[in-house]
């Protein structure tokens, strides 16, 4: 039997929650059966109570068809007691003949199609069985969407809508996850692109295809991978996940009522927004509702004080959640990094936003040496273990209370990672290729010191793509490889062999602890001589050009294998894909690693990247 794998405190979250008087087990089913209490032996296997707390969920169960088969597969939760076997219903029936252990996954072997199942953790009958099952077509469910309707620029051009980029959260407080996504129009733009655009849209959706509502961000702004970063995320502690962006006079919330002047229009003859307002805006997640706004810091004020006159460096947006106090998230902003680079972190209570901290780079009493240090996107992680997360922004990093922690002066790039990559030596690491031609192809670091380990020297060129994850089980550890260097290196930085075919997001698909291959509408197995084919999506498409990303990939159904989220051609679904394939790792939920929940809120940050925990997968 394999064990079962747990992250190391504090990076496990806290397994149970208070109610009414009474300790219910988080992820057991809603409603009045939900009121029993833990028995005495899970409350022995409940996480350390000072672990700060993320999303209450239930089991996720899952049933897929497989040949003449229903694979079924469910979360294991931090409430569970060490070795939890589980036992498998269909309808009333007990179809397993013994407590399932290592591996939450059940194969229902000539089972009927379109079974119902519930699942509930063996010998124990004062814990409520878990909600009925999902069941997927096959490999994947389709959840309705609604497309905005198109329109047409001041400047005549039509567009129309595509799905884009999309997160998940509990906004109803039910234990399972909605879907919140953002609509691009099909003229939006790269910062450093003149013209028009269309309106931005975010939608929020149930798994059924119930759109709970609609957010029109308005024309005051722009659509474009840089402009609008969403965080979802309980920000309160109410048990209900809010959805937070910044906002603008003309933006309408999901009841339909207008921030600020309706009537305004600050676009310039270029396109951009350079004057007005801007705000930062929490909407309520079950309505859409507007909470409360605020205006966004840092404001923009001299345009070209960001890097360029025209309004390229000046809207270079980044978000990202943090429990920068070790106890509860916080919502953070960033705006610049080829530049000045401004971030900002700000608690949202008792229906009131409050700004805990600044970090300007222009302000710092270290200088010059943290402009221009920034990437495409953030990560979040608690680098020096003391329960409180630091925010890494490239080639630099800011502590939980708003000082600059490290700079290392490699300067901007385009993609990074950070994790337990070398789990060999103590901490977390960062893996980072750079845009400028003067500095290091690649490298890896102390994600605590920024101190390089080992690094790819210059390519004079800017290395575009980068991914460190463990791969290939021949070698420990995470393997990293860049699009512009060749080979795959190994945690002390020696060349191992032929690199990847994809240089682009990573996945647990299959059943054993490395991660697979994730590019476009694909997942590829790494092999020393060749890469092999696991799944071909079909129907759907990939988002953000190049980049070549799903809407979301994180694990949100099932057990801890992940799921990958693509629109249909038609973009009138979101297409989600679990895997059949069976497993005998038996793990925790990754979503309740706190450090991996906060890695899927901010994926849909400008150049999106995957999520990783805060531990190394180990079978």
């Amino acid at each position: 039997m394999k064990r079962i794998n747990r992250p190391p405190l504090p990076r496990v979250v806290l397994s149970a929650l208070l109610v009414a008087g009474g300790l219910v087990a988080v992820g057991v089913s809603t409603g009045p059966a939900a009121s029993a209490a833990l028995t005495s032996a899970a409350l022995t296997s409940a996480a350390d109570t000072s672990a700060a707390d993320t999303d209450h969920l239930d089991r996720g169960l899952i049933s897929m068809r497989s040949g003449n088969s229903n694979f079924l597969s469910w979360r294991l939760l931090t409430s569970d007691p060490a070795g939890a076997g589980f036992d498998v219903y269909r309808g009333t029936t007990k179809v397993n003949s013994a407590p399932i252990r290592g591996g939450t996954d059940y194969t229902d072997a000539g089972a009927p199609a379109g079974s119902t199942y519930t699942v509930r953790p063996a010998g124990v009958t004062t814990l409520a069985a878990s909600a009925p099952t999902t069941t997927l077509a096959s490999t994947y469910m389709d959840v309705p969407i609604q497309i905005p309707p198109g329109g047409t620029t001041p400047d005549g051009v039509a567009y129309t809508y595509s799905a884009n980029d999309a997160s998940v959260g509990d906004l109803d407080g039910d234990g399972q996850y909605e879907i919140v996504l953002k609509w691009d129009p099909s003229n939006s733009k790269d910062n450093s692109q003149s013209g028009y655009t269309g309106d931005v849209y975010v939608d929020a959706y149930k798994l059924n295809g119930t759109r709970l509502w609609r957010i029109d961000l308005g024309r005051n702004i722009r659509a474009g991978a840089h402009y609008t970063q969403f965080q979802v995320f309980d920000y309160d502690g109410d048990g209900k996940a809010e959805v937070v962006m910044k906002t603008a006079d003309g933006t309408r919330d999901g009841t339909g009522t207008v921030i600020g002047s309706s009537s305004a229009d600050y676009r310039n003859s270029s396109g951009y927004i350079l004057t007005g307002p801007e705000y930062l805006t929490v909407f309520n997640g079950q309505t859409g509702k507007a909470v409360t706004t605020t205006d966004y810091v840092p404001a923009r004020g001299t345009v070209s004080s960001w890097g360029d006159s025209y309004g390229n460096r000046v809207d270079r947006f980044l978000a990202g959640t943090a429990y920068i106090n070790g106890s509860y998230p916080s919502i953070i902003e960033a705006r610049g990094y080829y530049t000045r680079t401004v971030i900002t972190a700000w608690d949202f209570r008792n229906g009131a936003l409050t700004r805990r901290w600044t970090f300007d780079s222009n302000s710092s009493s270290n200088g010059s040496k943290w402009t221009g240090q920034g990437d495409h996107q953030l990560s979040i992680a608690d680098v020096d273990g003391d329960g409180r997360d630091e925010i890494i922004y490239g080639a630099m990093a800011v502590d939980d209370n708003g000082a600059g922690l490290w700079v290392n002066g490699q300067g901007h790039g385009d993609a990074m990672h950070v994790g337990d990559l070398i789990p060999s030596r103590a901490g977390l690491e960062e893996f980072k290729v750079d845009e400028n031609t003067g500095s290091l192809a690649a490298w890896m670091a102390d994600a605590r010191t920024g101190q390089i380990i080992w690094s790819n020297p210059s390519c004079g060129c800017d290395n575009g793509r980068g991914v460190s994850d463990d791969i290939y089980a021949g070698s420990p550890g995470a393997e990293s490889w860049s699009s512009a260097v060749s080979g795959l290196f190994n945690t002390s930085g020696q060349n191992i062999g032929r690199k990847p075919s994809s240089t682009n997001f990573v996945v647990w698909w299959d059943g054993d602890a490395q991660r697979e291959l994730l590019d476009g509408t694909h997942i590829d197995k790494y092999g020393t001589s060749a890469d092999t084919r696991l799944l071909t999506a079909s129907g759907v498409h990939a988002n953000n050009g190049t980049k070549s990303t799903p809407s979301l990939s994180a694990d949100i159904l099932g057990d801890w294998r992940e799921e990958v989220i693509w629109p249909t051609t038609d973009n009138k679904a979101l297409r989600i894909y679990s895997t059949t394939d069976a497993t005998s790792i038996s793990h925790v939920s990754l979503m309740q690693d706190r450090m991996y929940r906060e890695a899927v809120a901010w994926q849909n940050t400008a150049y999106n990247q995957p999520p990783h925990p805060s531990f190394a997968m180990t079978s």
